[in-house]
């Protein structure tokens, strides 16, 4: 499945994740999520096909236990994951 933006597989705000592409499911880039509440939608709704692959916009593919398990804990705990606690990609 490709899932573009609503989650990644690198996370895009440190820059020691991206420099060394270190595999770890997060939330969507928060310079790219106006709206927190859709994002976390997407992502619900995502998990909810359990998809076998995913291909994100940024990262490497991801596959396997893995991801069922980090996807479930994304859809389940969004707002403690991935939701900004500051900065102006809060609103």
């Amino acid at each position: 499945m490709i899932v573009g933006d609503a989650f990644v597989t690198v996370r895009q705000d440190e820059l020691y994740q991206v420099l060394t592409q270190h595999e770890e499911l997060s939330g969507p880039p928060r310079y790219f999520t106006p709206d927190w509440d859709a994002a976390r939608d997407s992502v619900q709704r995502l998990a909810a096909l359990k998809p076998s692959v995913v291909l994100t916009g940024h990262g490497r593919p991801m596959a396997g236990e893995a991801l069922n398990h980090d996807l479930e804990t994304l859809a389940r705990d969004f707002d403690h994951i991935a939701r900004p606690s500051h900065g102006k990609s809060v609103k």
